[in-house]
């Protein structure tokens, strides 16, 4: 049994955010329940295929719904794939390099045993410690990523695998990704599907035109709230 969203919160509010920032939002439960699809340089693939670094879950907590056989065989046109009840999530960029893949690598990584968190500077993709695969867990973390810049944008740290909280090994928080919000362009709700009813999704716009879309069904209001509270 994974950790409510409600005790990962006060996880977070203690060992991931800043003491300049705060908690604005956390996707867990069912809000984060499905597997991740991606089109990356035009090519489908449904769930998402990890090809980056990533947290690595013992098996038993990674747990996410099997997308639907015909999915999975190519058999859809443009964006139908989201009406599958077990679609979260979807990855669009032009390149395998760019950051919503990173993003999708961890989610498809973690499964449902992930969460994505938002506080008013950032975006990542968080974990139990204790669901870490034991080689993950005992190895040392990564030094975070020298800044980067996209399209002109400033830079900005991009962590790698890593447990949060400094040197303290028994942080309950590893972070497997994550951004500056400064790399964000834009969040805003998308309708998507090919029904006369399209589904409500909450995307991310990354600075080098790569994005991550998911599933909400108040996309507009989890939208307005996350605007109104980011720096």
């Amino acid at each position: 049994m994974g950790r409510s969203t409600s005790s990962m919160v006060k996880l977070l509010v203690k060992h991931w955010v800043q003491s300049s920032e705060q908690l604005v939002y956390v996707f867990g439960g069912d809000e984060r329940e499905g597997y991740v699809a991606s089109t990356i340089q035009g090519v489908n693939r449904v769930p998402h295929v990890v090809a980056g670094p990533t947290v690595r879950l013992a098996e038993k907590h990674r747990t996410s719904p099997v997308p639907m056989k015909a999915l999975r065989g190519g058999a859809f046109m443009g964006d139908e794939l989201v009406h599958d009840p077990g679609l979260w999530g979807l990855v669009q960029a032009a390149t395998p390099t760019d950051v919503a893949v990173r993003f999708g690598d961890n989610l498809t990584a973690a499964g449902n045993a992930s969460f994505v968190a938002v506080s008013s500077h950032r975006v990542g993709v968080v974990v139990e410690t204790e669901h870490l695969h034991t080689e993950t867990a005992q190895s040392a973390p990564e030094e975070p990523a020298e800044g980067f810049s996209l399209l002109g944008a400033a830079k900005s740290v991009v962590r790698g695998v890593t447990s949060l909280g400094g040197d303290a090994p028994d942080n309950p928080v590893t972070c497997g990704f994550e951004v500056q919000m400064n790399v964000i362009r834009e969040i805003a709700p998308v309708p998507m599907g090919r029904s006369g009813k399209p589904l409500r999704f909450l995307r991310f716009w990354f600075a080098d035109g790569s994005s991550l879309s998911i599933k909400h069904p108040e996309a507009e209001r989890t939208a307005d709230t996350i605007r109104q509270n980011i720096r």
